[in-house]
């Protein structure tokens, strides 16, 4: 989840200037939101999974069913109209129904990305680095350049001192490049990204788009994802906070801009929140979709305070089909350090990954969530990647950060992980992260010796050592 640029410690990084942007057209509008048990869920509609091969639907009688989800396997998930006012007595009835599975509220999850977006006003330019093996052929400035002042140098609580740091100082500190140059870079793997949409148009994501074999199934429509939030083939970006997840996780090496953790891995553009948000409805769709049409690893930058069964369901489906799915870990930590859902499924489903954010110094970033849910943490301050081309036509590539920024890091690190060995288990993908993170480099105790995980899982994650964990070296 995104938060504005505040100093952790690194420098006031004179070089940011605030993006100039009118509001998007495609903007649309917020339901009418009622509080259900101190959360926002949408007013007048809850959710009812009925059990598989049950006539549930058919039981409906003073409420409507607007539209259902659902197949022989997974059961149908059912969004039901009901009074406004009424949602909590609503599920209490369905709940006491023999056919159903669960009812709950249609909870609303804020768009994390809403807050100001702080851009790069121009090209920079800055001392070069001299890469190796397949990393010479990322030519992209903003992964060989440094800037000006060598700004992002730091001292980690191991002692290491890093300088000459590159503005991509996240895809070199998970060491990515050091898995390029073993030959992979995220080939034959799709990763989803459930998020605001995509550009499809900005030229760091074009060549790693996603092309749906066959965009007229009625099963997995459009051509590079959908739009759950207005049903419809277009999911474009509404905000920017998807394009700059993207980027991180996808971006081409392609010799402009930026690059991605996995610079060879698709991306299926799945929009399920709008510009305010989304409700659970539109992202329980989103990752279903991610499951049943070919994506190996879900990105997930966002989160709430709804416990949801139906997160926890659609989870369970798609791990059980083979799917990773990275959540960010939230950025309420200096509020009290909120839980946010799903990531608090990480404990639960080996399959689901929790991210927290990590500074340039290997510290907890500030805003970081921590907690038992955090597998592994990942860079996720000042870190710079696409934005729509409209934003900035100049020069569209933006800082931003929060555990928003750290969660694509880890999804594009898994990626890597896949295009080595595209037959591993969701649980076979979560050991080598585990097992490969580095503890030492955060300083302070990590999983599994400090129970409760500490502020960083496992440690940072990295891409080299947990790659040699998966194939055994």
């Amino acid at each position: 989840m995104k938060k504005t640029w505040s100093i952790l410690g690194i420098c006031t990084l004179a070089l940011l200037a605030a993006c100039q942007q009118s509001t998007p057209s495609n903007v649309g509008s917020q339901p009418t939101l009622i509080q259900i048990g101190g959360e926002m869920a949408v007013a007048g509609e809850i959710l009812v999974k009925f059990k598989p091969g049950s006539q549930g639907l058919r039981t409906l009688a003073a409420t409507t069913a607007l539209e259902s989800l659902g197949d022989s396997t997974f059961g149908t998930l059912a969004r039901i109209q009901v009074p406004k006012g009424q949602e909590e007595s609503y599920i209490l009835s369905y709940q006491a129904l023999p056919e159903v599975e669960y009812a709950e509220p249609n909870y609303w999850v804020p768009n994390p990305g809403r807050e100001t977006v702080a851009a790069l006003a121009e090209p920079r330019v800055g001392a070069g680095l001299k890469p190796q093996g397949y990393t010479a052929g990322a030519t992209d400035p903003y992964f060989t350049q440094v800037p000006p002042g060598d700004p992002f140098r730091a001292t980690a609580p191991d002692g290491t001192v890093y300088q000459n740091v590159p503005y991509l100082w996240g895809i070199h500190r998970v060491r990515a490049p050091e898995v390029w140059d073993q030959g992979y870079r995220g080939q034959g793997v799709v990763v989803a990204v459930v998020d605001e949409g995509v550009d499809l148009n900005h030229p760091d994501l074009q060549a790693n788009l996603w092309t749906n074999p066959n965009p007229n199934s009625p099963t997995c429509p459009g051509l590079h994802g959908y739009d759950f939030v207005d049903d419809d083939t277009d999911p474009s970006d509404s905000g920017g906070h998807g394009t700059h997840v993207a980027g991180t996780i996808a971006a081409a090496a392609n010799g402009q801009g930026v690059v991605g953790v996995a610079p060879e891995a698709k991306v299926m553009a799945l929009r399920g929140l709008g510009y305010f948000g989304g409700t659970n409805y539109m992202l329980v769709r989103a990752l279903k979709y991610a499951a049943d049409c070919g994506a190996k690893v879900v990105n997930n930058s966002w989160g709430s305070g709804g416990k949801s069964k139906a997160y926890e369901d659609v989870l369970r489906y798609g791990t059980g089909k083979g799917v990773v799915y990275v959540f960010s870990a939230g950025n309420s930590y200096r509020t009290g350090n909120r839980p946010s859902w799903p990531v608090g499924y990480s404990t639960l489903l080996p399959g689901v990954i929790g991210v927290g954010a990590t500074s340039n110094d290997n510290r907890r970033a500030g805003f970081s969530n921590a907690g038992p849910y955090v597998t592994v943490g990942a860079p996720g301050a000042a870190i710079l990647s696409t934005v729509p081309v409209a934003q900035n036509p100049a020069d569209p590539y933006a800082y931003l950060q929060g555990t928003s920024m750290a969660a694509p890091h880890v999804t594009g690190v898994v990626a890597l992980l896949l295009s080595a060995r595209p037959n591993a288990t969701p649980e076979e993908v979560r050991r080598a992260l585990e097992q490969g993170a580095n503890a030492r480099a955060t300083g302070q105790p990590a999983k599994p010796d400090y129970a409760a995980g500490g502020q960083y899982g496992y440690g940072l994650v990295d891409a080299k050592a947990s790659l040699d964990f998966l194939l055994g070296r």
